[in-house]
């Protein structure tokens, strides 16, 4: 990058690269413990530092999280007790 003349913000770092990864997996529905595992980390607590999800996937999963949620309440107050 360097030798390309690139800005020093178009550059990263091994470790960006793989937070990138990471992030990128779990974002396209990769287990957490998976990531774990690939990144050799011990811990699930230290895999959870890599995953940085965006808003709009954050916010995406808000909203099926809530569309779910009320779906099953509507479902059980329509059901025969």
């Amino acid at each position: 990058m360097e030798l390309e003349g690139r800005p020093a913000t178009d550059r990263f770092s091994p470790h960006a690269l793989r937070r990138a990864c990471a992030t990128h997996n779990y974002e396209r529905g990769v287990d957490l413990l998976a990531i774990q595992q690939l990144l050799g980390h011990w811990t699930v607590s230290s895999t959870m530092r890599y995953v940085r999800p965006s808003a709009t996937f954050i916010e995406d999963a808000y909203r099926r999280a809530v569309t779910t949620t009320l779906g099953e309440l509507t479902a059980e107050e329509g059901s025969p007790a």
